[in-house]
């Protein structure tokens, strides 16, 4: 009898053992599983509050997330549109041939020019577009014998500029940086000053550019 109910206890204490073998079998063989079904049911909601808050969002709101070029980019081609024009082309006879000694030379090297000037003419009496009086200038008399006179000045202003420069950069890519220079030379030290804005003088003439047509390197 003793040794009966030793073995029924030893058989009791085998099937617990059992028990908790099949338990962590379990666990180990599903646990994976279940993480990667916890792992996919988060990224499903993260998806999911994405989307819908994406879409609450008010439409005035996303539209003040971009910047407002639109206004800028129109009042830019709108300038550029108005202007179908070409300028006057003035050229006398003097400054289709001016000479300087370029920098650098000693005096032993010459150039010889041809420069003309796109000039634009302004009534500030009236409102934009009416104020440009620019294809007039070519039966404007009073306007272009007041810009005669002060021919040599003109020529006196380009052949400074032009002696500031070296060999190279007469016959190089910097003749256009050539012409911005007298161009804006021209305007602060004459133009703008011999066609000053007043109460009496409401016609303003200014240098929108200069061409060097002919380069002599000598």
């Amino acid at each position: 009898m003793a040794d009966e109910t030793e073995e029924g206890v030893g058989g009791g204490d085998g099937g617990d053992g059992g028990d908790g073998g099949d338990g962590g079998s379990v666990l180990k063989k599903y646990g994976p599983l279940a993480a990667i079904v916890l792992l996919a049911q988060v990224v499903l909601a993260w998806v999911v509050i994405s989307v819908v808050f994406k879409d609450n969002v008010p439409e005035e709101e996303q539209e003040d997330l971009i910047p407002d070029q639109s206004v800028e980019l129109l009042s830019g081609s709108g300038e550029e549109q108005t202007k179908t024009r070409l300028p006057y082309y003035y050229q006398s006879k003097e400054m289709g041939s001016i000479t300087a000694n370029p920098a650098g030379t000693n005096a032993e090297r010459f150039v010889v020019v041809s420069v003309q000037l796109g000039l634009e003419a302004y009534n500030r009496d009236e409102d934009p577009p009416d104020d440009d009086i620019t294809e007039g200038l070519a039966e404007n008399a009073e306007i272009l014998d007041k810009i005669k006179l002060y021919d040599q000045r003109i020529i006196s202003v380009i052949g400074k500029t032009i002696r500031l420069k070296t060999i190279d950069e007469l016959d190089g890519a910097f003749i256009h940086e050539i012409e911005d220079e007298i161009r804006k030379r021209l305007n602060n030290e004459i133009f703008s000053r011999l066609f000053a804005v007043t109460e009496e003088q409401k016609t303003e003439v200014i240098v929108s550019e200069v061409d060097i047509s002919q380069i002599i390197m000598q």
